[in-house]
């Protein structure tokens, strides 16, 4: 490698003049001189930094460096996204204007700069040390300054520029470094090589079996978002390490659990900075499986192949652990090894790999000029398909710029980026692998893992294939058959305590299981309805333990529900299987024989007994939520003008040019690209699981970006959801424990034992939706059915069009799904706004009964309403009917709701069929006041 590319990424993230002292300080301790980074090598990169500079700041707002922007007496943040501002509290002591003066570390420097050294392996000049050296300016520098001035967070949300304060300092400088060290490139020069050029990269693989749907227990469900979690993050790990972490611009490596997990391992001194990962955040998954990474022309091949050869490595390691796991320590399969055919050859098959790689400008050009030259523009224009004069980025009346760069053009250069991998996924002719004999009884594909062998080869029948699998090994159920990845996936959990160094009862605790919905009911109950089931568990208990000597330790491990294993153990006394027949027959591994079978209809008979009705575990919910039009966030269509940007009092010293330019929409460019991915972790990392695991009693099983898959419960699935969506965008917490403003959200109250961040936290801003889809199955229906109900859920969800939507289709919906144990379903489908009028509405008195609804959806079937000016008259004359609101107060106040939900239903619902989806909504409301009823629907003499 060059020493040259790392002195100029490292030239590049202390270029800003904020960190002016931060130079002198290094250079007063020979820190630079030592790994060769004396005053000469910057001015020999200065032409290739600048240029770096130049592009940045273009590629966001148009490098308005030549603007005078004067004192503010205020510093304020812009969100990247929708411009809204934020006051950020920053002492300013001794740091007059922050950056003009050089002087925003002022004295603190020197502190700094001690502990740098000391963590510093040795001052002995290496490429490794200059590796070091950049890392730990690029992940603990922004730590040290918080620490430095009196651990404010706020320091890391500190503006690049102040005429512009979208950017954090932070986030330019790291992108500044990608781009110098693109510039200069990663192999040695000689006079006759041509100048190196940023390439932007787009890496993705997908599985040709679906690791996440073709799931039958939630730990295969787990399993398979944590592998490409794992596998993703393996490969960005990777780059980072020989291309630089700031090279990645999505996802944002900085504060990735997995990430950080790894650099600790790396680099121990690092720790004074970097908090290691709890064990939660490393078994949650959240790396996406698309990754973009800026890199020099000379080696973008040489970085693609080295991520497919991670990818395939690191899964073939899973692998060989796994089935080290089986074989020397559980013996499972006699005969069977890595190399049998049925195990190898079908994992090698498993990934298909994609990338592209498109330049930074025409090729053909300059990537910068000191002029309005019309032939350059055209010639980038052309390069990107901006042949439309509506569609040209810098016209006449932009001629203000000093100079123009490449940099405008980023947006553009993204979505050609995007383009050209979808390109090559679409032409892609893999198919799947011929399986010959048994196939996976979950998915029906690939065949059963079986011993190589025999005169006949592969072939094997189905009973021969059923004899091997007789063979429980602890984790599979002797019925069931799988494929190598299925088994893969099953038995993940197993290898984890070695791969991540965390204790095995922890591994455990990682993926909830059908019936811990039942967390979501002791949250919410009473103390005797706690009573009452804790009394129920104890009779089943006391069963189990007449005919075995000790109970099974899965029906005593951890809930995979953090809100009680780990906030409020006194919860989870007793695990919810005992009171699932179905669950204990097979934990207990009942079988057919007399003894048996007494025991399990002794087993049914207590719980029935207790629980005739409503039981807690009958229903399990899943969640999956995507935000919407994220294609047009990257692309930048969601952008406001420049004016909504720039800093407050500088549009009125702004000239007639200058204020042109301010109506335009504001560029996607880098800086922007890396902080969307910053909002986006913030998201994902902090706020979803902090209100899915922390306010509530769920589960998150992956949280990436946009997208959201959770487990939620019975009793505060439509609670979490509105506080999600709520959340993604930025609003007003509905629950009152952060403080939104400028579209961020910090926590109001103490965050001892909060696993968040004290600053404020990225949301994506008031433009942004997510949609959803919810799936409320009985605990009868397979989790792979549920699944693909899910899917198509959320799929439905983003469909649903309103009124005045039809053109512009913003999503912004949900549909929720009932699968009923018989085979029936119930769909309701809305706007978010329509859904937060129908949560208003049954939650308007807790003694309001679900008989109320069931009545409103058989009304409506009967007498429905022909227009939206008959809506008053039809609430009036159903509520004046009505014994259950004979209250004067609340007949008031439920013919409002009432009311209003139908009235915003009418408004958002793009369907001729008002009265359909009215009585799905009412049927919906009536399912789950009747299901949360569990004490008054099953309370007898038990407990009496």
């Amino acid at each position: 490698m060059t020493v040259a590319y790392w002195q100029a990424k490292i030239w590049g993230i202390l270029n800003h003049p904020a960190f002016v002292p931060i130079k002198e300080e290094l250079s007063k301790n020979n820190i630079l001189l030592d790994l060769g980074l004396g005053s000469q090598s910057e001015d020999e990169l200065r032409v290739e930094i600048d240029t770096a500079v130049a592009i940045t700041d273009a590629s966001d707002h148009g490098a308005l460096g030549n603007i005078d922007a004067g004192a503010f007496s205020t510093l304020t943040i812009s969100h990247l996204l929708s411009g809204s501002k934020l006051n950020l509290n920053i002492a300013k002591s001794s740091r007059s204007n922050f950056y003009e003066d050089s002087n925003y570390f002022g004295d603190r420097a020197s502190e700094i700069v001690q502990d740098l050294k000391s963590s510093l392996q040795s001052d002995e000049f290496e490429v490794v040390q200059l590796k070091q050296l950049f890392w730990w300016l690029w992940r603990c520098l922004p730590e040290a300054t918080v620490r430095v001035f009196d651990n404010n967070q706020q320091e890391l949300l500190i503006p690049a520029d102040l005429k512009f304060p979208d950017s954090s300092l932070w986030s330019n400088s790291s992108l500044v470094a990608a781009i110098a060290g693109s510039l200069v490139g990663y192999t040695e020069k000689t006079e006759s090589n041509k100048k190196s050029r940023p390439y932007l990269a787009n890496f993705t693989f997908s599985p040709i079996q679906e690791l996440i749907k073709a799931s039958r227990k939630m730990r295969d469900l787990w399993a398979g978002s944590w592998i490409l979690h794992y596998l993703s993050a393996q490969v960005a790990w990777r780059l980072a390490e020989k291309y630089g972490p700031d090279c990645l611009l999505y996802p944002n490596l900085y504060g990735q659990p997995l990430i950080d997990n790894v650099l600790l391992q790396k680099y121990p001194t690092f720790e004074k900075w970097i908090k290691s990962p709890t064990e939660r955040a490393l078994l949650t998954a959240g790396f996406p499986n698309v990754i973009v990474v800026i890199l020099p022309e000379d080696k973008v091949n040489a970085a693609m192949q080295t991520a497919k050869s991670t990818l395939l490595e690191a899964w073939k390691e899973l692998g060989q652990e796994v089935m080290t796991e089986l074989q020397e320590k559980r013996h499972w399969m006699p005969g069977l090894t890595q190399e049998s055919r049925t195990w190898e050859s079908w994992l090698e098959s498993q990934w298909q790999i994609y990338w592209s790689a498109v330049p930074v400008g025409n090729t053909r050009q300059e990537l910068k000029i000191d002029y309005l030259d019309e032939n350059w523009i055209e010639g980038q224009n052309q390069s990107y398909g901006l042949v439309d004069n509506k569609k040209l980025l810098l016209k006449p009346e932009q001629d203000f710029f000093q100079s123009v760069n490449v940099g405008s053009w980023w947006a553009n250069i993204f979505d050609q980026a995007r383009l050209s991998l979808s390109t090559v996924k679409n032409a892609r002719d893999w198919r799947l692998p011929t399986a010959f004999g048994p196939r996976s009884t979950v998915s029906g594909l690939g065949p059963v893992v079986h011993p190589d062998g025999g005169q006949r080869g592969d072939w094997i029948t189905e009973g021969q294939t059923q004899k091997y699998w007789s063979n429980h090994a602890g984790l599979f159920d002797g019925i069931e058959q799988l494929n190598a990845t299925e088994t893969l996936k099953r038995t993940i959990h197993r290898i984890l305590p070695g791969l991540l160094n965390l204790p095995e009862e922890k591994i455990s605790a990682a993926y909830p299981d059908l019936t811990v919905g039942v967390a979501g009911y002791l949250k919410s109950c009473s103390k005797v309805e706690k009573e009452y089931y804790s009394k129920a568990c104890q009779q089943v208990n006391l069963a189990i333990r007449n005919q075995y000597e000790k109970i099974p330790d899965s029906i005593r491990q951890a809930w995979g529900i953090p809100y009680v294993d780990e906030f409020h153990p006194e919860l989870k006394s007793y695990h919810p299987r005992l009171l699932n027949s179905g669950w204990l027959e097979e934990e207990l591994k009942i079988t057919n024989d007399t003894q048996d079978d007494q025991l399990a209809i002794n087993l049914e008979q207590i719980i029935s007994n207790y629980y005739p009705k409503n039981n807690p575990t009958d229903w399990y919910v899943l969640a999956a939520g995507d935000g919407d039009d994220m294609s047009g966030w990257l692309k930048g269509t969601k952008m406001e003008s420049y004016s909504e940007y720039i800093a407050q009092g500088l549009a009125q010293k702004a000239g007639e040019k200058l204020a042109k330019f301010l109506e335009l929409a504001k560029r996607m460019g880098p800086s922007t690209h890396n902080a969307l991915s910053r909002a986006l972790l913030d998201f994902s990392n902090q706020l979803v699981p902090y209100i899915t695991e922390e306010r509530y009693a769920g589960r998150l099983i992956y949280g990436g970006g946009d997208d959201v898959l959770a487990y939620s419960n019975l009793w505060e699935w439509d609670s979490w959801l509105w506080d999600i969506r709520q959340c993604f965008r930025g609003a007003e917490d509905p629950q009152g424990e952060f403080e939104a403003g400028g579209d961020y959200w910090k926590f109001k109250h103490d965050l001892k034992g909060k696993n968040l961040e004290k600053r404020p936290l990225f949301t994506m801003g008031k433009k942004a939706t997510i949609s959803f889809g919810i799936v409320i199955a009985h605990h009868s229906v397979p989790l792979a059915i549920a699944l693909e109900n899910l899917w198509n859920t959320e799929k439905e969800a983003k469909e649903h069009l309103s009124n005045e939507q039809k053109e512009s289709h913003e999503k912004d919906a949900l549909q929720v799904r009932v699968l009923y144990g018989n085979g029936n379903s119930l769909k309701s489908t809305a706007k978010f706004a329509v859904f937060d009028q129908w949560r208003k509405l049954f939650n308007v008195n807790s003694s309001i009964e679900n008989s109320i609804f069931e009545q409103l959806a058989l009304g409506i079937k009967e007498h429905s309403i022909p227009s939206k000016e008959a809506i008053t008259p039809w609430v009036n004359a159903f509520c004046s009917r009505r014994e259950q609101l004979k209250d004067k107060d609340f007949n008031l106040e439920f013919n409002s709701k009432l009311t209003e939900f139908i009235q915003e239903l009418w408004n958002k619902t793009a369907t001729e069929n008002i009265d359909l989806e009215l009585q799905n909504w009412f049927k919906l409301a009536a399912f789950v006041l009747r299901s949360r009823k569990i004490l008054q629907e099953n309370f007898n003499n038990v407990l009496v």
